[in-house]
C-alpha cells in the first residue's frame, strides 16, 4: 500500500484505475506534459529501415468501426484524425514507430480534462520511462522520470504502449542494440571507402629510371621534379636522363566494399523484418510486379506492426464497454496496395458482377456522387437486382428455360444455307 499511497499524495485531480477498482489521482498539471522530440542519427541504414516501416504505417487510415460502418464520434475523430493537440495521427503514429524501433518502445500517455474526460495521447520520452511488475498486485505498471523532479509511477491503464519483440511481454528490446556491431562495422567500410575515393580522386605519378640510383640521386631527382611542377603550377614536367613518367589511377573504391555493404543491408533488414529489396538489395528479388513486392512488405512486416496497434488501441482506449457496443479499431492496409488502374477496373467489374459489392461502393472508391440506382447488388447473368431474383425464382427458371431453347448462332446460319 506505500506505493499506492505515494501516488495518492501526488496525484489531484483525475481518476486513476487499477484494473477494476479506482485507487488514486492523476495530477492536472501531469496531463499538460510537453512531449519531448525524437531524431534519429548516426546511420543511414537504420533511418532508412525505419522511415520505410513508419511511413507505411503513417500512410494506412485508422478509423473507429461500429459493426461496418465508421463510428462517428468523438473517439473516432481522436484515432482518426488527431490525437493530441499538436499532431496529427499521421505524424503521431510516425514518431511512435520512431521511438519504438530505435529504443524498442514507445510509450504515450492518456490525457483528460477537468470533467475526467479522455482528450487525447502524449507521447513520452521512451528512455525516461521504465515498465515493472508491481509485487504486490502482479500488475504492470511504468516509472517515470521527467526532467525536473522526481520519478514516480502511474498504472498500465493510463500508457498506451507498443514494444518491439520481448521475452518479458512487457518491455521491448532495442533493435538498435541488436545491430550494433553491424552499424558500427558499416561506419568503419564507409570510412574507409572514404579514403579510397580520396586516393582515387588525387592522380599519383610514378617517375622509371633508366638505373638504379642512389639515396641521394633519388632524392635530388625527385626534388628538382617537384620544383619544376610547383613553378609551372602543373603544367609541364622536365624529364632527364632517360627518365619516363606515367599517371597511377587508383580505383575510388574497392568493389568488395559493396559487397559487405550489402551484407550490412541486409543484416538490418533481418533485425527489422524487411524484404531485402526494401534496403536496396536486389540479390534475391524474384518478384515481377511492384505490387508483389509491396504484397511481401505487407504481409510480412506490417501485419504484425498493425495488429499490435490495433489491440492496443481496443483494450486502452475502445475500452470493454464500448467493445460490447461493437466498436472496434482497424487500420486500412489496402490503401498502400495500390494496383494499376487496369488492375483494379477487373477487380471492381467482377465485384460487381460476382454480387458481392455495389456499383455505389466502387463510386466511391473514385470519389464520386451516388448514383440513385446504384445501391443494389446485382448478379452477373443479366444485371438484374439480387434481392429480386430471390423474390421471383420462376424468373430465373424461365430465363434458363428460353436460353436453351433459343437457336445459337451457328445453328442458325446452318439453317440458312441449307434452305438456300
Amino acid at each position: 500500500m506505500r506505493l499506492i499511497e505515494r501516488i495518492k499524495s501526488f496525484f489531484s485531480t483525475t481518476k486513476l484505475y487499477m484494473g477494476a477498482q479506482r485507487v488514486g489521482k492523476v495530477p492536472y498539471r501531469f496531463l499538460r506534459w510537453i512531449r519531448g522530440d525524437y531524431t534519429l542519427k548516426n546511420s543511414e541504414l537504420l533511418f532508412s529501415a525505419v522511415s520505410r516501416i513508419a511511413n507505411a504505417l503513417s500512410a494506412m487510415p485508422v478509423r473507429v468501426y461500429k459493426g461496418s460502418k465508421v463510428y462517428e464520434g468523438e473517439l473516432n475523430d481522436m484515432i482518426a484524425y488527431s490525437p493530441n493537440a499538436s499532431m496529427t495521427t499521421c505524424n503521431w503514429l510516425r514518431t511512435m514507430e520512431a521511438c519504438r524501433c530505435t529504443y524498442g518502445n514507445a510509450y504515450a500517455i492518456k490525457t483528460f480534462d477537468e470533467t475526467q474526460k479522455l482528450t487525447g495521447l502524449e507521447i513520452l520520452d521512451p528512455s525516461k520511462v521504465k515498465p515493472f511488475i508491481e509485487p504486490n498486485s502482479k500488475e504492470l505498471w511504468y516509472r517515470i522520470t521527467p526532467d525536473e523532479g522526481p520519478s514516480f509511477d502511474i498504472h498500465n491503464f493510463y500508457i498506451f504502449h507498443v514494444a518491439f519483440l520481448s521475452t518479458n511481454g512487457y518491455e521491448g528490446i532495442n533493435p538498435v542494440s541488436v545491430l550494433l556491431n553491424t552499424l558500427s562495422y558499416n561506419d568503419e567500410i564507409q570510412a574507409f571507402g572514404a579514403a579510397q575515393l580520396e586516393k582515387g580522386i588525387n592522380a599519383q605519378i610514378v617517375i622509371e629510371a633508366p638505373a638504379n640510383l642512389g639515396e641521394s640521386q633519388k632524392a635530388q631527382t625527385i626534388e628538382a621534379l617537384r620544383n619544376t611542377w610547383k613553378k609551372t603550377n602543373g603544367n609541364l614536367l622536365l624529364l632527364e636522363s632517360g627518365l619516363s613518367a606515367k599517371t597511377l589511377n587508383l580505383s575510388p573504391i574497392d568493389t568488395k566494399t559493396f559487397e559487405i555493404e550489402r551484407i550490412s543491408r541486409s543484416r538490418v533488414a533481418m533485425v527489422y523484418n524487411l524484404p531485402p529489396h526494401l534496403m536496396g538489395d536486389y540479390s534475391d528479388t524474384s518478384f515481377s510486379s511492384q505490387e508483389q513486392q509491396t504484397l511481401e512488405f505487407l504481409t510480412l512486416t506490417m501485419t504484425p506492426i498493425v495488429t499490435i496497434y490495433e489491440q492496443e488501441f481496443m483494450r486502452k482506449i475502445i475500452l470493454s464497454e464500448n467493445r460490447k457496443k461493437g466498436l472496434h479499431v482497424e487500420f486500412d492496409m489496402e490503401a498502400i496496395l495500390r494496383a494499376d488502374s487496369a488492375t483494379k477496373a477487373d477487380v471492381y467489374q467482377k465485384a460487381i458482377r460476382g454480387g458481392w459489392m455495389r456499383p455505389n461502393e466502387v463510386r466511391s472508391q473514385y470519389n464520386l456522387a451516388p448514383d440513385p440506382n446504384g445501391n443494389e447488388l446485382l448478379v452477373s447473368r443479366d444485371l438484374i437486382p439480387l434481392g429480386y431474383l430471390c423474390k421471383n425464382p420462376s424468373l430465373s427458371e424461365t430465363q434458363n428455360s428460353t436460353a436453351s431453347a433459343a437457336p445459337s448462332d451457328s445453328s442458325q446460319e446452318t439453317e440458312g444455307k441449307e434452305s438456300g
